[in-house]
């Protein structure tokens, strides 16, 4: 004797959508000396790595003027970046804040604070540029914006040449997903400099995700109610499905239920926020099988 549970959209409760309920007909249902296990399961990667929620969205760069150094405080809005996302946004905030040269040959800016992925040493760099003097960009090929810090109705290029230089908080900040320890990193040099991490990079703080269930009965584990682990195996914005080679059969507690409860969270049991609902989970539910049962 065996069961088929089917959850979809329509089973989920909360606000994160993380947890799915299942509710039995009328009169609940009656467990005993049963075990179940995951059948199969499609759900869309949809949780960001960059969120207020995680506090890992900030990072604070001086960029040299007329007037001192100027601070552009950079807060991610909430999403799923790569490094290549951070340094674009970081760019556009640059852009429209006048911290940028037009370079004289091609009319294209040029920016002085980039991040970079280095994927043959496992890193990634930030290349913090000299920028030029007041009295010198024309000569280096340079002309200023229209408009923004470094235009000649803002504060305008420092006197002397520097490069950017950048800080990581002690709590909030893009950290960990840079591969940077926090603090403050080269407030100005005359020099260019190129930084590797000296960390491992955390491109997402989900790695895995834990699928729990209120019926399971695992004894020997702590938790005693994970039912399966789920590897991530598509990108952001795709669909991970997750098919078992064998049902992985766990006890199901004795009692009667109204409702079945299915949790996912990530690798390290902290809450999953995804972003979407949309998955198709099933669960096989049976009569724990003895060794006679297989001789037939």
């Amino acid at each position: 004797m065996s069961f088929t549970l089917t959850l979809n959209s329509s089973n989920v409760v909360g606000a994160n959508n993380n947890t799915y309920q299942y509710q039995f007909i009328s009169g609940g249902f009656h467990a005993k000396d049963m075990e179940l296990a995951v059948g199969a399961l499609t759900m869309p990667y949809a949780w960001y790595n960059v969120t207020q929620a995680y506090n890992n969205n900030t990072i604070l760069i001086g960029f040299p003027s007329a007037t001192g150094t100027y601070v552009l405080s950079i807060v991610l809005p909430d999403g799923f970046y790569l490094v290549s996302d951070i340094n674009q946004y970081i760019e556009l905030q640059c852009y429209n804040l006048g911290l940028y040269l037009i370079n004289s040959a091609s009319g294209l800016p040029t920016y002085f604070f980039q991040v970079f992925s280095n994927t043959t040493y496992y890193s990634n760099q930030i290349l913090l540029s000299l920028v030029p003097s007041s009295s010198n960009y024309a000569a280096q090929g340079y002309s200023l914006p229209s408009s923004g810090v470094w235009s000649t109705t803002g504060a305008g290029l420092s006197g002397g040449v520097s490069t950017p230089g950048f800080q990581l908080p002690t709590t909030g900040s893009i950290s960990t997903i840079l591969g940077f320890a926090t603090g403050v990193y080269l407030n100005s040099t005359t020099a260019s400099q190129s930084l590797t991490s000296t960390l491992t990079p955390v491109g997402s703080t989900v790695n895995a995700l834990v699928l729990r269930c209120n019926l399971v009965s695992n004894n020997v584990a702590v938790p005693s109610d994970v039912l399966d682990l789920v590897p991530i195996n598509s990108t952001f914005g795709s669909n991970i499905t997750y098919t078992p080679f064998y049902p992985k059969w766990l006890s199901l507690r004795d009692g009667i239920y109204n409702t079945a409860i299915f949790t996912f969270n990530d690798q390290n049991f902290n809450t999953l926020i995804s972003k979407d609902p949309h998955i198709a989970l099933t669960i096989i539910i049976r009569k724990k099988q003895n060794i006679d049962d297989y001789k037939k």
